[in-house]
């Protein structure tokens, strides 16, 4: 089964046709004849609360999609609890959402850690865990986990792409690496070793997620001469390394993971801090104007104007969440009245060089049932006080 290389609602619907399977809603999880229950937790409190933006967007564009009329009649109901991005709350929610709330799949849990502490849960239940907000390798494993898949590209093709930039462009320097001390972050420090030339200095500091203050790692980094610093913090420490260094007047080519380039985490870390920053991007900038005219970025401002003005502050997170659950619903419709965890699995695992909205050029949703991996590719860009703005060709982080 392969969904059609289109987003519009009569693709959709001729996919619906074509795919679907009768099945009596009444004995489906998470379905009756009017609803279709999807679960989330986010952290809409603690440390990384700034990705709170992401599920006030899905909560906004599937309010929009049921005033239109819903998927094929019903409408969603979308209920998202708070993990404050801790994995045993993550754990403890999700089990509320599947034994009490009749949750029919879960839908883009932030984070690694939080994802990993589910996932046995959920396929040991049977339950999609559909588009987990992070790159972790972990979470692309059918064969093992055949009812997870992620939506971001791997940690590890996001450090292989920094990793040549470096090389291509500062050979020999001092490279600094701030990482958070988990899984995630080793991901990405592993990549940067494996990747850059022999002999490269590399200092590698790690934090906790739950720490005050990144401001001693800046401080070690300025006092060991790094030159280029991988910046792979996140939320709070992603804003309070980009401040530190700004206070310290250390200014070394300053790369920021790409889970950190959300609007309202570059202007906490103070105004004109952040210009020059280079990440890796797979979605285009709002702000820029070379999108104005463009029919995705039109679409999603008549989305914020109208549903949900307050998603402008959230920057590329809004938008990444806007797409994300413009994904689902093409799925959901393309489902058609078999909407069973087992159909949704595999329609997702069938995504054939699929367009989502504002996806970068050249960028589309690509999946196999042995590659639960949508995203692997990349564009670099520059952020100039405004939005990130794209240089170099498309790459992918492939070893």
């Amino acid at each position: 089964m392969r969904l059609p290389a289109l987003l519009s609602p009569s693709a959709v619907l001729a996919a619906a046709i074509a795919l679907a399977s009768p099945a009596a809603a009444q004995n489906l999880p998470g379905v009756s004849e009017t609803e279709i229950r999807i679960g989330n937790t986010l952290p809409y409190t603690g440390p990384a609360a700034a990705y709170g933006a992401l599920g006030r967007t899905f909560d906004a564009y599937f309010a929009m999609i049921n005033a239109a009329g819903g998927v094929n009649g019903r409408m969603i109901r979308f209920i998202s609890y708070d993990d404050g991005f801790s994995p045993p709350v993550t754990l403890e929610q999700t089990r509320r959402l599947v034994e009490e709330d009749d949750v029919l799949l879960i839908f883009q849990q932030v984070g690694t850690n939080p994802s990993l502490a589910v996932r046995d849960y959920l396929n040991a239940a049977g339950v999609p865990q559909l588009f987990a907000s992070s790159g972790s390798p972990l979470l692309d494993d059918p064969a093992a986990y055949p009812w997870t898949m992620r939506w971001n590209p791997s940690f590890e093709a996001e450090g292989i792409v920094y990793a040549r930039y470096v090389a291509e462009n500062f050979p020999g320097a001092k490279v600094g690496i701030l990482y958070r001390n988990d899984e995630a972050g080793i991901g990405y420090v592993a990549a940067m070793r494996a990747q850059l030339p022999a002999g490269t200095p590399i200092i590698a500091l790690p934090y906790d997620v739950n720490d005050p203050t990144v401001d001693a790692q800046i401080a070690a980094f300025q006092a060991d001469g790094v030159e280029v610093f991988l910046d792979f913090a996140i939320a709070t420490a992603a804003s309070r390394a980009i401040a530190r260094a700004a206070e310290l007047g250390w200014t070394p080519h300053h790369i920021l993971t790409s889970a950190a380039t959300g609007a309202d985490i570059l202007a906490a870390a103070g105004p004109g801090n952040a210009v020059g920053i280079v990440s890796a991007i797979f979605m285009k900038d709002p702000d820029l104007p070379e999108w104005a005219a463009d029919e995705d970025i039109a679409a999603y401002r008549t989305f914020l104007a109208e549903h949900f003005p307050e998603g402008a502050a959230a920057g590329l997170y809004a938008l990444a969440a806007y797409s994300a659950a413009g994904t689902l619903v093409d799925i959901l419709r393309a489902a058609g009245d078999d909407l069973s965890r087992s159909h949704i699995m595999a329609l997702a695992a069938n995504l054939d060089e699929m367009p989502a909205a504002g996806l970068l050029p050249g960028i589309a949703l690509d999946t196999d049932p042995t590659d639960y991996a949508p995203l692997e590719e990349f564009q670099l860009a520059r952020f100039d006080g405004t939005a990130f703005v794209p240089f170099g060709p498309i790459l992918t982080g492939a070893p």
